[in-house]
């Protein structure tokens, strides 16, 4: 009998958090009959590879794969190419899950269900520092009233589990060769959804370290965000989408724009083309973009003069807190 889930894990240069991340897969009180832990060694130059064997002997249902380094959503995507569970769970391999947390995971997914929305909390230096933990819905909702209603910015792939047979017969698989593919996969995802349900509580222990994407910004950063926004601009001119999930889609489109511009403007980082090509986009969609604040309207009228103000403030902000 196939197993219910599949949990996903990619791996990539990740050895002094493999372990535990593994092994909260296994800290659970079903039959490990029930799932799967897949993992994908995604070229790694460190010894995850020599971590994930011996993982392997400790727990010999685990499905272990070796590719050339394809990236996260190329590791993802081979991960759901193998996986036989009926929903799939992708799970970070520098986070963990909470122990025992299957049993009611597995209880409330059923065949009708084609997303499942879990809460998180955030670690930072060995402390749990903030929690997201969604509303109940004691109803199924459609994808895109989760993404209205619900989301609040949070495009992160662990807090999903999806409908295997969802994500196939829909052909969503993650763009390869891209940072931040969650912001990407998401919406396009939950245009497709018609049953979605939530779980509150506190399902996924998400670590912030210092070696993350999050904390090494470079020009290919800013690039993809860029890149990014502008597929989301594509996906907001679909005739597919409802007037309530264009609405929302378009205030994730501001407050990300205005999020990478700053980050450019704090990391000494020029917009690059396609992030003047956004903002020329976002000019012509008025009836998207229309009522926005203020602030937004001096970005895309004047990006370059927003973009030289906000470094000059961050930079006098880095002074004055220098010399606390």
């Amino acid at each position: 009998m196939a197993p219910k889930l599949s949990i996903v894990i990619p791996v990539y240069n990740v050895a002094p958090y493999l372990k535990k991340c593994v092994v909260s897969c296994f800290n659970q009180n079903i039959p490990e009959d029930l799932y799967e832990v897949i993992l994908v060694n995604d070229g790694s130059t460190d010894n995850s590879l020599e971590i994930s064997e011996k993982l392997k002997t400790t727990y010999p249902k685990i499905k272990l794969i070796s590719q050339k380094n394809k990236g996260l959503s190329g590791a993802r995507n081979t991960g759901l190419k193998h996986a036989v569970g009926e929903f799939v769970w992708f799970v970070d391999s520098d986070d963990w899950i909470k122990d025992n947390c299957l049993d009611n995971i597995l209880k409330k997914l059923n065949a009708n269900i084609d997303i499942l929305w879990l809460g998180h909390d955030v670690w930072y230096h060995g402390k749990a520092v903030k929690s997201y933990v969604p509303e109940q819905t004691s109803d199924a909702i459609t994808g895109e009233a989760l993404f209205s209603n619900h989301l609040n910015n949070l495009f992160y792939i662990w807090k999903f589990i999806y409908n295997r047979n969802f994500l196939n017969s829909n052909a969503l698989l993650f763009l390869e060769g891209i940072l931040y593919e969650d912001l990407e996969f998401t919406p396009r995802a939950l245009i497709k959804a018609s049953k979605c349900y939530t779980m509150p509580d506190v399902y996924y222990h998400y670590l912030v370290r210092e070696g993350s994407i999050a904390n090494n910004i470079k020009s290919k950063n800013i690039e993809h965000r860029f890149y990014i926004l502008n597929k989301l601009i594509d996906l907001l001119n679909t005739k597919e989408i409802s007037s309530s999930y264009a609405s929302t889609l378009s205030k994730v489109i501001a407050h990300t724009t205005e999020q990478t511009i700053n980050l450019a403007a704090r990391s000494n980082i020029k917009v690059p083309e396609s992030g003047m090509k956004l903002i020329n986009r976002i000019k012509k969609n008025d009836d998207f973009f229309g009522a926005v604040s203020f602030k937004f309207k001096l970005i895309i009228s004047s990006p370059k003069f927003y973009y030289k103000s906000y470094k000059i403030l961050q930079e006098l902000y880095n002074k004055i807190n220098s010399k606390k």
